[in-house]
């Protein structure tokens, strides 16, 4: 089974995972706009409205942190025990997706105590990052161009590529050997994965290059939707319009028409 099958027949992980992400950005627009809403129709005054925006926004915020995070967390748990399962055995069931919900219900709360385990290592990769820019700014100054910076993107780009690919190698050994500690599997897929360090070097290449394509596409399609959508809304382009003529640029030029427009696209896109 080669890997472009097995990433095919797993895909409804990935597309489950930006389904409930858009889900989860789309309420925490429209709850504190439906609270506020809600609140102005029963005539209460501004400050009541904003508290009332303010308290739906906290509320979905952890909702949105319990459900999307770690139900996304999930997701990827099942989706790399299907992986691994391709890849090791050299097939997959039938029902990939169904399988991969018991295979995370099996192993529930091992899989639960490696989400630790994922957060530390995304801290060390924000550490790292948060270093190599401070290391950057300390040679180039403000100069976010300058060569120390672009060289800081690299080094923190590939740490972050590479801590994230041994999580999933580690998670995939867990499901792989459901018969052992999940604290045995993890040293044991940290093992396997820096063993191939030739290997490693060469995709973590062409995974960023995949990456940066993928963000191109798709970035640019959410951003062609986003263009579409909000230029429709006439309240908000007037309200763009206004933040435009109220800003001016550093020399006292005034801003160019539709730049927050372009701006909020381009935050859109990003976001999804």
């Amino acid at each position: 089974m080669g890997n472009f099958e097995i990433y095919r027949r797993t895909l409804r992980f990935s597309l489950m995972r930006l389904i409930r992400n858009i889900v989860g950005v789309v309420a925490l627009v429209a709850v504190p706009l439906i609270a506020m809403t809600a609140v102005a129709t029963m005539g209460m005054d501004e400050a009541v409205q904003y508290a009332a925006a303010g308290i739906g926004f906290i509320v979905v915020l952890i909702v949105f942190a319990v459900i999307v995070h770690f139900g996304g967390y999930l997701l990827i748990a099942g989706q790399v025990a299907m992986i691994t399962k391709g890849v090791a055995e050299g097939d997959l069931p039938a029902d990939v997706y169904g399988e991969g919900k018991r295979a995370v219900k099996r192993n529930f709360a091992r899989a639960s105590a490696f989400y630790g385990l994922w957060n530390v290592t995304k801290a060390i990769t924000n550490q790292i990052s948060s270093g190599m820019n401070a290391l950057a700014r300390s040679v180039d100054g403000d100069n976010t161009t300058g060569p120390a910076s672009i060289i800081a993107g690299i080094v923190s780009t590939i740490v972050s590529v590479v801590l994230e690919y041994l999580n999933y190698c580690s998670l995939g050994w867990v499901f792989l050997h459901e018969d052992q500690s999940a604290f045995k599997s993890t040293c044991d897929g940290a093992v396997i994965y820096f063993q191939n360090w030739k290997t490693l070097m060469k995709n973590t290449g062409k995974v960023i290059a995949v990456s940066l394509v993928s963000l191109a596409i798709i970035g640019g399609a959410f951003f062609g939707i986003a263009y579409l959508v909000i230029g429709s809304i006439a309240p908000l382009m007037e309200v763009l319009s206004s933040i435009d003529a109220a800003a001016p640029l550093g020399d006292g030029s005034p801003t160019p028409e539709g730049t927050t427009f372009m701006i909020v696209c381009a935050i859109v896109a990003l976001v999804f």
